[in-house]
């Protein structure tokens, strides 16, 4: 199901209004071309006169729902306008039996990473919508604990390696001012997989803050540490893996036909920090979210839309995943895609 986050005051459309809407922004869809009224009176089979067909689209473009580009007769759907027809007058399709079969094929049934599954959610997604494709994985703060390995590479330098119940590994390196022996190591290990494993990680840094205050002088210093990098490691929320395909397939889209739209296209992929906030943002609820255009809070993206849905890692942790494409992507096609690869790639994550 669509959610609808952005529901804008719109004048109420006559039945004809609703039509004529309609038929341009599919047909603009298909073909970037401006759409005149002969094209609509044709496709209506003439139940309008090419006349009455001119003053509804005229009566459009006075409520901000076309502009015309040119000198020609043809006029454009604006945002407004996707917008109108995405809350509205969208019929979702289902999806072909050869895109399923990509999808089940990309997206086998076994994994030994989680990191695979983002890789080939993200191909897939790009192969079949042949715009962008986005997945995020989740925030490690939501996500549950499962182990901590502890790694001695020197006197004074030891690698943690943090272990979510679904597989991702995050590592640090950590300095210390003295030599740690390597039993005290695997008794700490030991310690904390036994007393921490299945809680949340940002519930994690509290028991050791709370392990702190008990005066364990065995484990004190290293406790420390360890805390320092959980607190590290969930402050760079926005520093988190984003697994991109389909990049150069958008240079074909006539939206970027143009050096500088093709800079400002390059230019906001790169933000990644700005994409993670927006992207994170569809995670408040489930289901798909579809920002148009100027409501993309990046300037580089005004003439862009995504597709996005939530996926489930665990009880508590959720990522997200999605296209980016121009506004006049098939929304149609595209939004039953893109919930398909949610649904699947949650399926895959609570079976490892």
């Amino acid at each position: 199901m669509v959610r609808e986050r952005y529901i804008f005051a719109m004048e109420r459309l006559n039945e004809r209004e609703l039509t004529v809407l309609r038929l341009i922004v599919e047909s603009y869809i298909v073909s970037a071309e401006p759409v005149g009224s002969g094209f609509i009176a044709h496709t209506i089979k003439n139940k309008l006169s090419p006349a009455t067909i001119r003053n509804i689209m005229a009566s459009l473009e006075e409520k901000g729902y076309l502009y015309k580009p040119h000198v020609v007769a043809g006029r454009i759907p604006t945002h407004k306008a996707f917008r109108h027809y995405v809350n509205n007058l969208l019929l979702v399709k289902s999806l072909f039996s050869n895109e399923l079969q990509i999808i089940e094929t990309l997206l086998k049934p076994r994994y030994s990473y989680v990191e695979e599954i983002m890789e080939d959610a993200s191909r897939a997604l790009a192969i079949l919508s042949q715009f962008t494709s986005i997945v995020v994985e989740p925030k490690i703060n939501s996500m549950l604990f499962k182990e901590v390995e502890f790694v001695k590479l020197s006197k004074h330098t030891i690698l943690v390696l943090f272990v979510t119940s679904s597989g991702i590994v995050h590592t640090r390196l950590v300095n210390t001012d003295e030599n740690l022996d390597e039993n005290l190591l695997v008794e700490m290990k030991t310690y904390m997989n036994e007393k921490f494993e299945g809680i949340p990680f940002y519930a994690l840094k509290d028991g050791i803050i709370e392990d702190l205050k008990k005066d364990k002088e065995l484990y004190n210093k290293l406790l420390k540490k360890i805390q320092e990098v959980l607190e590290n490691i969930m402050e760079e929320g926005y520093h988190r893996e984003i697994y991109m395909e389909g990049t150069s397939t958008m240079m074909d889209a006539p939206e970027f036909s143009s050096i500088k739209k093709l800079k400002e296209l390059f230019n906001a992929l790169e933000k990644k920090e700005k994409l993670l906030r927006l992207l994170d943002s569809f995670l408040e609820e489930e289901g798909i979210s579809v920002v148009i255009g100027n409501e993309i809070n990046l300037q580089e993206m005004h003439d862009m839309s995504i597709i996005a849905s939530p996926y489930k890692i665990s009880e508590t942790g959720y990522g997200v995943l999605g296209v980016i494409g121009p506004i006049r992507m098939d929304y149609s096609r595209i939004i039953p895609l893109v919930d398909y690869t949610a649904n699947k790639v949650t399926t895959i994550l609570n079976t490892m």
